[in-house]
């Protein structure tokens, strides 16, 4: 396997995987800079979609990759930033940075870079493995921590981060976290497996009872640059508005077809109510009232004090 091979991956786009997870966040339309894409698995799904999306990669074999699947190449290294004097005059709808801080030596820089390659309301989504996930605190409590060539661990890996850790810093880079989304993985699925097998029933519950975080694997967090805060809160709080609307629109249809339906049972028990009080006019006037006429008005009676209706109609008008 080469450098290159181990972060190559199928995927179907359309399911539940965790890259088709992340590009399901970005917009329908719009230009895409994707960072550090290895062999191109995500770029290629983008491109199939009719995204125009420029790539930023250091290794050669994963360029010559990239360039056949039809993006913008910037050969270049994350760490420094000579790569961006290629891209000085292009700005992008969406920054896609997806297990690529852990790799960085100077992440912090990077960060705060990157907005000045986004359009005004642009977004920057980042997936970054879980340094808290279970699996690694099991193998802490069985005194591991062996690096590997992929995975949690993955020997390339320079820097690592929870979510807390994460946000504190895209704060301090003048980015505002907009969305968060966890990866969860059983334990028994990861390459901890055996770690998590070999501790004690009462260790797994200890890590288990009360972090319902235990099990994420990766977090994802879209987010955009402080300076478009307050257009960020005006769309949110629009599209809030908007959700309300749609809500109270269908509920005011609801109501309506239940007001009408319960309107014409009302009717209907109106004239019930009189045929009921002829009834009992031609029971009490006729000599031997036929076991019909009484049958007949016992039937009546009971569909007037039918309690399904009338505990329908209070809800109705108490929700009003």
């Amino acid at each position: 396997m080469t450098h290159i091979d181990r972060y190559d991956y199928a995927f179907d786009p359309d399911g539940n995987a965790w890259a088709a997870r992340v590009l399901r966040r970005i917009p329908s339309q719009g230009s895409v800079l994707e960072l550090g894409p290895g062999p191109g698995a995500m770029t290629r799904v983008l491109r199939d979609r009719g995204y125009a999306v420029t790539v930023v990669e250091n290794d050669p074999e994963a360029l010559s990759a990239l360039e056949a699947l039809g993006a913008q190449c910037v050969a270049g290294d994350l760490d420094g930033s000579e790569w961006m004097n290629a891209l000085a005059d292009q700005r992008f709808d969406v920054i896609l940075a997806c297990d690529v801080l852990e790799h960085l030596r100077r992440p912090d820089d990077l960060l705060r870079a990157l907005s000045a390659l986004l359009v005004p309301m642009g977004s920057l989504i980042i997936s970054v493995p879980n340094i808290a996930y279970a699996g690694v605190v099991a193998g802490l409590r069985l005194g591991q921590f062996d690096y590997a060539d992929k995975g949690q661990l993955d020997r390339t890996h320079v820097h690592f981060f929870t979510r807390r850790s994460l946000e504190r810093k895209l704060l301090d880079c003048g980015w505002a976290p907009r969305t968060w989304e966890a990866n969860q993985v059983p334990l028994e699925q990861s390459e901890f497996a055996s770690c998590w097998k070999d501790l004690s029933d009462a260790q797994r519950t200890s890590l288990r009872d009360g972090w319902h975080e235990f099990d994420v694997y990766q977090w994802m967090v879209v987010a955009t640059a402080s300076s478009d805060a307050v257009a960020w809160e005006g769309a949110a709080a629009r599209a809030q508005v908007d959700a309300l609307r749609e809500e109270l629109q269908a509920l005011t249809l609801r109501h309506e077809s239940e007001l009408a339906s319960l309107r014409e049972h009302q009717k209907a028990f109106s004239e019930a109510k009189v045929i009921i009080k002829d009834l009992e006019h031609r029971i009490a006037t006729t000599q031997g009232p036929s076991e019909a006429l009484r049958d007949e008005l016992v039937a009546l009676k009971t569909l007037m004090t039918d309690r399904s209706w009338s505990a329908r109609w209070r809800r109705f008008w108490g929700a009003m």
